[in-house]
């Protein structure tokens, strides 16, 4: 479930900011941030399992920090996932467009207006449907990534491997950061594995964390040593015509099944985070959550690489800055005088804070300057 958490859309556009800037700077970036968010995680793992009662990310960041900024944390929390799952259904449609438009025909907006529905109803059916759902669905994607990646070795070749841009340095990190963003997903973990087996949480987060870093290495690499500099923002547009036919089939099946398992998983992610900290009713929750992404999609919210370039490195910079804090709190209250807490260095909390903001920083800044 934490794997279907994860990867996403998101995965779509990391070739392309790696092939922008350069594969070393690409993978200096997915162990820069891959560690900062597993780090992170750890942390809020620690704050869920510590903590008494049923919360979601907003809560526990008002239970150690107050109120203000626990709507500060729903804020960025929300908008991430809501803008998010407006990328799910752009990529989502461009998949399932190029998947059956050969059979049924139609313009790619009927395809996206789909995806939205079909997921939306998944959203709805609620938690333990969609836990039973992420087992086979994470079977088949990573066997599916692997298909992929093992087909396109034989194209692959080495003069598409540019030369590192600094001009790009900093493209990879809002996309690797959206792409890698799950930390609200834990409390989730926790009530799946359950009072006897909830010690087991860090490892479930390092073990997921490292498959998802490798994969998204592998898939990044595969797609830039066969396409180049003509690597697509999706990925697979540009693989389609090297691959042929078939791997259209495979790839925009893959696509798919990625999109509604994320967008499924976070849907409900926000939903519970509604309905526990904010006590909304849940059909009121559901409508919001599914709402907003398809208003965002309708009123012409389509630039794929900007959307999660901002949302990650804005929205997921605010949540993780909180997060850390929360952390940071819970570590020095009473519930760590009586129980035996995970201890990172407040050094190392500060240095996480301040990479967050830094880009933050450096994501609000190049817009006004481009």
């Amino acid at each position: 479930m934490m794997i279907g958490a994860i990867i996403g859309v998101g995965i779509f556009g990391l070739p392309y900011a790696f092939a922008q800037s350069g594969i070393a700077i690409g993978l200096f970036w997915l162990i820069i941030v891959g560690g900062l968010l597993t780090i992170l995680q750890l942390m809020f793992a620690e704050v869920v399992v510590q903590t008494e009662g049923k919360h979601r990310l907003a809560g526990y960041i008002e239970i150690y920090l107050g109120r203000k900024l626990s709507w500060i944390g729903m804020f960025g929390l929300a908008s991430g996932i809501w803008g998010a799952m407006t990328a799910y259904i752009i990529v989502g449609g461009r998949f399932l467009f190029l998947l059956l438009n050969p059979l049924f025909g139609g313009p790619e907006l009927v395809y996206s207006i789909i995806v939205a529905v079909v997921a939306t109803y998944l959203i709805y059916r609620g938690l333990i449907f969609a836990s039973k759902l992420e087992v086979i669905l994470i079977g088949a994607l990573l066997f599916l990534f692997t298909f992929i990646i093992l087909l396109s070795i034989p194209e692959i070749q080495l003069g598409n491997f540019q030369v590192s841009s600094l001009s790009g340095f900093f493209l990879p990190y809002g996309v690797i950061l959206f792409s890698m963003a799950g930390t609200g997903i834990v409390p989730e973990l926790k009530d799946v594995l359950g009072k006897k087996q909830e010690h087991n949480l860090g490892r479930v987060i390092i073990i997921g964390m490292s498959v998802i870093m490798l994969l998204f290495g592998l898939f990044s690499l595969t797609v830039v040593g066969v396409t180049g500099a003509e690597t697509s923002q999706t990925a697979f547009d540009g693989l389609i015509p090297v691959l042929g036919p078939t791997f259209r089939i495979v790839a925009t099946l893959l696509g798919s099944i990625t999109i509604l398992s994320i967008y499924m998983v976070l849907g409900i992610e926000l939903q519970n985070t509604l309905r526990y900290d904010f006590h909304m009713k849940r059909v009121i929750s559901w409508l919001l959550v599914t709402g907003v992404p398809i208003i965002l999609f309708a009123s012409g919210v389509r630039e794929f690489i900007n959307l999660i370039g901002f949302v990650g490195a804005v929205f997921g910079g605010i949540t993780g800055i909180l997060l850390a804090l929360t952390y940071k709190k819970m570590k020095k209250s009473p519930v760590c005088r009586s129980h035996k807490c995970l201890n990172f260095p407040d050094v190392l909390t500060w240095l996480v804070i301040a990479i967050f903001a830094g880009g933050i920083a450096f994501q609000i800044i190049s817009i006004f300057v481009s």
